[in-house]
C-alpha cells in the first residue's frame, strides 16, 4: 500500500509551554523566559494501492465500470397473483453494476419458501446446490424438510429456469458453530446458469487494507434487489433485518466470486463435506459438485 508522508511545521506560543531561561547569575529583578522551538508533525494518508495488489486490481476495475450504472440487480421482480403455481416475472437490469459479470446467474430472484419476496435468498455454488442462510431454518442436520419447493432461477436472456429441492442440510451456531443451508436439487442446472466461484473469508480478509482511508470493495445483494458497493452513489443498505445470508461477493474483473452470506458462514471444507453427504444420499457422484475455488496467492497484501 503506498502512503504520502504530510509534514507540518510551525511555532504556535500559545499551546507550547514557557520554560524559564537558565539562571546566570540573577540580580533581583532578572526574571527571563523562552519559547519552545518548532515543531514539525508527520501523518499517514493512503494515497494508492501497490499495483500487484488484490484491492488494486479490484478498486481500478471497478471505477471503469460505473458510468451510467445503477445498483438494480433486476428492472422486474414480482409474484403473479397465483404464485407459487405460476412463476415469478423476472427482468435483469442491464444497467445494474453486476450486468454482465460471469456468475450474476447464480442469483435466485425468488423461491418458494421465502417469508417476504427477497429473504432467504438462494445462490447457486454448483450445478446441483443453493446456499442460503441456517439460523431459522430448522434443526441443525440432514432433512427433507423442504423437499419439493420450487427454486427459480433466470439466465441471462431472461429465461426462467425452475428447479425443486430434494433435501438440505441445515447448520447452525448451537448445533455445528456454523450458519448455512445447503439445498439439492432435483436436476442439474444447465449451462446457461453459472454457479459462482469461491474463496474463503481468511483468504479475502488477509488482503483488507489497514488504514480506513483506503477503499474496500465488495457488492453485498440485499433483499429488495439491489446490490451495494458500499461507496458514494453505489451504497445501499445492506443489514437489514431479512438481509442474512445474502450473498457477499468479490467483484473480480468479469467475475464474481462467493465469500460469504450476510450475517452467515463462508465456504470452508466443512461446507464441501456437506455437499458430498447430500449427493450420497441422492446416489450422485459428489466429485461432480464440488466449489471451484479462486486463488488469492501472488497478489501483494495490499
Amino acid at each position: 500500500m503506498l502512503f504520502r508522508v504530510l509534514g507540518l511545521a510551525f511555532a504556535p506560543s500559545h499551546l507550547l509551554l514557557a520554560q524559564p531561561a537558565p539562571a546566570k547569575e540573577p540580580g533581583p529583578s532578572s526574571a527571563g523566559w523562552i519559547t519552545n522551538g518548532p515543531a514539525v508533525f508527520h501523518t499517514s494518508a493512503f494515497e494508492g494501492f501497490s499495483p500487484a495488489s488484490l484491492n488494486n486490481l479490484v478498486w481500478t476495475n471497478l471505477l471503469t465500470h460505473t458510468n451510467g450504472r445503477t445498483m438494480v440487480i433486476w428492472s422486474e421482480r414480482v409474484h403473479p397473483p397465483d404464485w407459487p403455481a405460476s412463476p415469478p416475472k423476472v427482468q435483469w437490469d442491464t444497467s445494474g453494476l453486476m450486468w454482465g459479470m460471469k456468475g450474476e446467474t447464480a442469483l435466485s430472484p425468488c423461491w418458494e419458501g421465502e417469508l417476504i419476496s427477497g429473504q432467504i435468498p438462494v445462490t447457486l455454488l454448483t450445478r446441483r446446490h443453493g446456499y442460503t442462510r441456517g439460523h431459522s431454518m430448522g434443526e441443525d442436520g440432514f432433512s427433507t424438510r423442504y423437499a419439493g419447493k420450487k427454486v427459480w432461477f433466470v439466465t441471462r436472456a431472461n429465461r426462467l429456469v425452475q428447479v425443486k429441492i430434494l433435501r438440505q442440510v441445515v447448520r447452525t451456531m448451537a448445533g455445528s458453530g456454523r450458519d448455512y443451508t445447503i439445498f439439492l436439487f432435483d436436476r442439474d442446472l444447465p449451462a446457461t446458469l453459472e454457479p459462482l466461484r469461491v474463496v474463503s473469508p481468511a483468504d479475502l480478509l488477509a488482503h483488507d487494507p489497514p488504514v480506513p482511508q483506503a477503499p474496500w470493495v465488495t457488492f453485498l445483494v440485499e433483499q429488495t434487489g439491489k446490490v451495494s458497493a458500499g461507496l458514494p452513489g453505489f451504497s445501499f443498505p445492506a443489514y437489514k433485518g431479512g438481509d442474512s445470508g445474502a450473498p457477499n461477493l468479490l467483484p473480480l474483473p468479469g467475475e464474481l466470486v462467493f465469500y460469504g452470506g450476510r450475517t452467515t458462514s463462508g465456504p470452508s471444507a466443512q461446507m464441501q463435506a456437506d455437499m458430498d453427504e447430500l449427493c450420497r444420499l441422492a446416489r450422485l457422484k459428489p466429485s461432480k459438485y464440488q466449489m471451484q475455488r479462486v486463488s488469492l496467492e501472488g497478489f501483494l497484501r495490499y
